[in-house]
């Protein structure tokens, strides 16, 4: 199936927009959201981790209670184009995508807070991105 296709069956389903991941050697190696006419609204560069701490925890995320916390303004587009709802300061990290500033050679990192609060997987980390 091509691109266009995505676009034309998205478009059929009532989405705007659409999320093709690449992939490098078998991981994830970049995320464009394309819009409805297959424009790049944002392109991010990654690899993708799965968190080794609470590896045996049963968090996991409720999708439509998730909430957005950023620190990187250049990526807060992100909860717009998937319709995430920014969280409330001072509320509890519960059903959260936080995305921070990292250090070395990435420059954000996504990570994921389930329903009961603890980390989850997956972590994306975020090299480079462009609008």
């Amino acid at each position: 199936m091509s691109v266009r296709d995505v676009l034309i069956k998205s478009s059929e389903l009532g989405y705007d927009e659409v999320a093709v991941i690449s992939e490098m050697k078998g991981n994830p190696s970049r995320i464009e959201f394309l819009g409805a006419e297959g424009e790049i609204n944002l392109s991010l560069e990654v690899t993708v981790g799965i968190p080794n701490s609470n590896a045996n925890s049963k968090s996991r995320v409720r999708s439509e209670n998730l909430k957005l916390s950023s620190e990187v303004p250049e990526l807060d587009q992100i909860g717009n184009i998937l319709d995430i709802p920014k969280l409330k300061e001072g509320s509890p990290l519960e059903n959260v995508m936080v995305i921070n500033r990292a250090e070395g050679k990435d420059k954000a990192l996504i990570e994921f807070y389930g329903s009961n609060g603890m980390q989850t997987g997956p972590k994306i980390f975020v090299k480079d991105w462009r609008p």
